[in-house]
């Protein structure tokens, strides 16, 4: 039995010998390479066109201005003649009005610029310093003007006001009709003027429509009064007739009817 197990162990031993030595001997198959594929041609692709970049135009340089001409020195000095001239008239009126009050800085200063007009005349100084100083004073006193009748006008207004009214209170406007128109006309156009800022005319018609509605006024007020004063003396006369007829009565009573029948 241990014989049989011996001679067993030794066949298993042949065969796995003769397997090994068998693969051993077989030759390594040959590596097999990858085909390589090939690539098609790339097409080469255009660059896009750069479009060029403009320069900016130059900008034009702006054309000088074209300068003022030169005033004449006699141009100036005419200038400033005029504007002294004003000036001073001016100064005659606000004097002549005393109407220095109602701004007297601006009068100072007007005065101050007229005296260095003068001045430079005097010393044959430049034109264009005369004409700044004609120019100046007669800036300044037409501010003395404009204010003062500014409220002169206004105070005017007030007054011309008043009267109207009394006016109307009267029935005026129908007693003398043509009258009242005509004053309310200059009274409008003073209105209008002050509305504009012309004070000085304004407060022209404002005196003008005063004296014409105190005309009105009085007028109508004046047959009005001869009126109440007709019919007072109508009625005074007609009491006097009841009177009278009552004193002659009693002297020689009239017959009465019941007499008169019997007669």
């Amino acid at each position: 039995m241990k014989k049989n197990k011996v001679i067993l162990f030794l066949v298993i031993l042949s065969m796995l010998t003769f397997i090994i030595v068998g693969c051993k001997s077989e030759p390594e198959p040959a590596p097999v390479e990858n085909p390589v594929q090939e690539v098609p041609p790339v097409e080469p692709v255009s660059e896009p066109e750069i479009e060029p970049i403009l320069e900016p135009e130059p900008i034009p340089e702006p054309e000088p201005v074209s300068q003022e001409p030169e005033i004449s020195e006699e141009d100036l000095l005419a200038s400033a003649t005029k504007a002294a001239e004003n000036a001073k008239a001016m100064k005659e009126k606000i004097e002549s009005l005393s109407l220095q009050e109602y701004n007297e800085d601006s009068y100072n200063s007007g005065l101050m610029a007229f005296d260095s007009y003068n001045t430079l005349v005097a010393e044959n100084g430049q034109a264009s310093e005369k004409l700044e100083k004609a120019t100046l004073a007669e800036k300044d006193f037409a501010e003395v003007l404009d204010t003062a009748f500014s409220k002169l006008a206004s105070d005017k207004k007030s007054e011309v006001d008043q009267i109207r009214k009394k006016a109307l209170e009267i029935k005026a406007d129908r007693a003398d009709k043509v009258g009242y128109e005509a004053a309310e006309l200059l009274y409008t156009t003073a209105n209008d003027y002050s509305e504009a800022k012309n004070y000085e005319n304004a407060y022209n018609y404002f005196v003008k429509a005063k004296d014409a509605f105190d005309d009105v006024y009085e007028d109508v007020s004046a047959k009005r009064q001869e009126a109440l004063e007709a019919i007072e003396r109508a009625k005074n006369k007609a009491d006097n007739v009841d009177e009278f007829a009552a004193e002659a009565d009693k002297i020689a009573p009239l017959p009465s009817e019941e007499n008169n029948g019997e007669e």
